[in-house]
């Protein structure tokens, strides 16, 4: 028992010095996207905010601008994930400069292909190719067997994920998993009666397994949590996927 406890110990510090490594290291190297849209800031961000309330209204313009003359976030109804910045491209400039940044690489890039398309005009890539339709059903389905499954399944073919993205929601799902529903398995373990000297030389019937204890339901309790945030994280994931795929632009996966 204590070499089982010992390897997942040393497991879960290993996946979770990956993981962070992961995020950490790709986030310093992609710090959002940019994009050079001829006109003034204020004629470009006429044109943005029409753009953004095409996709979704439940967005706001946020006070802090960091510099730049406009920025917008989504709201927590809104199923997109962004701040968005409009400024100029320097002083002597009469152009303007969108700058997109999210907690997802794909996002980024994502926002970036759409603006590129909408306000230049420009083609999508030759690679490019339109979104086809996700089903809120299946991704719920697949979730209730594991988030790690539903992760797969919103980020095929999505410009919401990027690789990155996909592992490293993979990744925490599992770690979730590993470590609440491994910590109550081991808890309720760790609480069966245990057979004394005598019951041995009787041969009597032991306690029972972990699943057959009061403390099981704990195990499911645990594997329920990662459950209930990736519903509330799946629903956004399709709905996000679905209305961009509704317009039908491509993008090059």
């Amino acid at each position: 028992m204590n070499f089982i406890l010992k390897g997942f110990k040393s497991f879960i510090v290993y996946f979770s010095f990956l993981l962070l490594f992961s995020t950490a290291g790709f986030s310093s190297l992609f710090a959002g996207e940019t994009v050079e849209v001829l006109g003034g800031p204020e004629d470009v961000n006429l044109r943005l905010v029409a753009l953004l309330n095409k996709l979704d209204p439940d967005f706001y313009a946020h006070e802090k601008t960091q510099g730049f003359v406009y920025r917008y976030r989504n709201r927590w109804k809104n199923p997109y994930d962004f701040d968005i910045y409009v400024g100029k491209v320097g002083k002597t400039s009469p152009d303007s400069i969108i700058r997109i940044e999210s907690p997802r690489r794909g996002q980024e890039r994502m926002w970036k292909e759409i603006i590129e398309q909408e306000l230049l005009q420009k083609p999508p890539h030759e690679s490019a190719v339109p979104l086809s339709e996700k089903y809120h059903a299946i991704s719920q389905g697949l979730n209730l067997i594991t988030p790690m499954a539903s992760v797969g399944y919103n980020s095929w073919n999505s410009p919401l994920f990027s690789n990155r993205d996909t592992f490293v929601s993979m990744g925490i799902y599992l770690l979730c998993d590993l470590i609440l529903a491994g910590g109550a398995y081991m808890y309720a373990q760790d609480k069966l009666p245990k057979k004394n000297i005598w019951d041995n030389m009787l041969n009597t019937k032991g306690p029972g397994n972990v699943w057959e204890s009061p403390n099981a339901v704990g195990v499911f309790a645990a594997l329920a949590v990662s459950r209930a945030v990736r519903a509330f994280d799946a629903w956004e994931d399709t709905a996000a996927h679905n209305k961009t795929a509704q317009f039908g632009w491509s993008f090059k996966f």
